[in-house]
C-alpha cells in the first residue's frame, strides 16, 4: 500500500522538473600486463578453457616461441622493455594490423604501472602465429594474448558521464548516460568498452510530462554455483596456490569427483565433496577454511627468501595438525 501511494504521489504534479545535470568526463584504464592467473580466469570465463588445459596450451605456444614464458605472477614490464619491436611483429597480422599501425604511427603508450614479483615479465607474444598452425583453442589463447597486449600499450577510453536529477512529487528520480569520445584500447578489447546511453539535450529547471508511472516487483535470488574463474579470483586473494599450482588445484577437485564442471564452466559440488566438507567440519572448522594453507605457503616464501627456517616450519606445521588430531579423538 504504502508503495501505491508513492506512485500516485509522483505524476500528481503532472510533470518532472529537472533540477541537476552533471557533465564530467571520466577514462577507463587500458589494462596492466597479462599474467598468469589473469590468463587463467579469462581462459575460463571468456574462452570457456580449463585453467588446466589452458596452462598446458600456453605451455605448447611458449615451446614453440610464439609466447614469452607463461607462468608469471608479474603484471609490469621491465624498464628496457622493446615495445616497438613487438608492435611490428604483430603488424602482419591483419585481424589487428589497423590499431597496431595506428598506434606505431600516433605514438603507443607504455602500460600501466603494474606489480613486479621479480620472476618473469608478463605474457607477451614473441612471433606472428599463423592461425592454421594452431588448434582452434589455443589460437583463441594466443590470439587473446595478442589482443592484451596490444591494449596494455593502447590509450586509455575516454568518456563522458552524464547525470541528470528528477523531481516529482516529492521524489526525486535520476538517469546516467555515457558517451564515448575515444574508444583507446577498447577498440583492440570490445567487450571491454563502455556501453554507450545517449541522453537527450536536457536544461536545468525544463520540465518534462510523466508518460506513466511503474511499479516493478521482484525478488532476491540465491547466488549461483562458482565459476573456475572467481574461484581463482579467491584463491589468489587469500593467498592458496601459485600461478602453477591453481590449475593443478582446480583439476584435482574434478578429477577426485569433489565437483563436477558445469557448461558453463561452474563448479557444482558433488555428494561425495560435500560430505567430505561436513567431516572436516565435525572434525575441525579451521580445516574448511583458508587460513591454514595460506600461512603454510606464506611460510614456504619466506623459507625460499631466507627468512625463515624450513625445519622449524616443519614442525610447527606438524604440532599445529597433531594439536587438532589430539584434540578430535579426545573429543569423540
Amino acid at each position: 500500500q504504502v508503495t501505491v501511494m508513492f506512485q500516485k504521489m509522483v505524476p500528481s504534479d503532472g510533470a518532472l522538473k529537472i533540477t541537476d545535470i552533471s557533465v564530467k568526463e571520466e577514462c577507463k584504464a587500458r589494462p596492466p600486463g597479462l599474467n598468469t592467473v589473469n590468463l587463467l580466469k579469462v581462459a575460463s570465463s571468456a574462452l570457456g578453457i580449463g585453467p588446466q588445459t589452458a596452462m598446458h596450451m600456453a605451455e605448447r605456444l611458449y615451446i614453440q616461441g610464439y609466447i614469452s614464458y607463461p607462468r608469471t605472477e608479474s603484471t609490469a614490464y621491465p624498464a628496457s622493455f622493446d615495445f616497438r619491436s613487438v608492435l611490428s611483429t604483430l603488424a602482419h597480422n591483419p585481424l589487428w594490423s589497423n590499431n597496431v599501425r595506428t598506434l606505431m604511427d600516433a605514438g603507443f603508450v607504455k602500460p600501466r604501472q603494474g606489480h613486479d614479483v621479480g620472476d618473469h615479465p608478463p605474457i607477451t607474444p614473441m612471433r606472428l602465429a599463423p592461425e592454421e598452425a594452431l588448434e582452434t583453442d589455443a589460437w583463441r589463447l594466443y590470439q587473446y594474448i595478442c589482443q592484451h597486449f596490444i591494449g596494455t600499450v593502447s590509450h586509455d577510453c575516454i568518456y563522458t558521464r552524464t547525470a541528470v536529477e528528477f523531481a516529482s512529487g516529492g521524489e526525486i528520480f535520476r538517469c546516467v548516460g555515457h558517451r564515448v569520445t575515444s574508444k583507446g584500447f577498447t577498440s583492440i578489447m570490445p567487450w571491454l568498452a563502455v556501453g554507450e546511453n545517449n541522453l537527450p539535450t536536457f536544461k536545468k529547471g525544463d520540465t518534462i510530462n510523466i508518460h506513466k508511472v511503474d511499479i516493478y516487483e521482484g525478488s532476491t535470488t540465491a547466488p549461483d554455483y562458482l565459476s573456475e574463474s572467481e574461484l581463482i579470483s579467491l584463491m589468489e586473494k587469500n593467498g592458496i596456490g601459485t600461478d602453477a599450482s591453481i590449475p593443478v588445484h582446480i583439476n584435482n577437485i574434478s578429477e577426485r569427483n569433489y565437483v563436477q564442471v558445469n557448461s558453463g564452466r561452474r563448479l557444482v559440488p558433488t555428494a561425495l565433496g560435500t560430505t567430505l566438507i561436513r567431516g572436516y567440519q565435525c572434525i575441525d572448522a579451521d580445516l574448511c577454511l583458508p587460513d591454514i594453507r595460506s600461512f603454510i605457503e606464506q611460510q614456504i616464501t619466506l623459507i625460499a627468501k631466507g627468512k625463515a627456517d624450513h625445519l622449524q616450519v616443519i614442525q610447527h606445521s606438524l604440532q599445529q595438525f597433531m594439536r587438532k588430531y589430539s584434540y578430535f579423538v579426545k573429543k569423540v
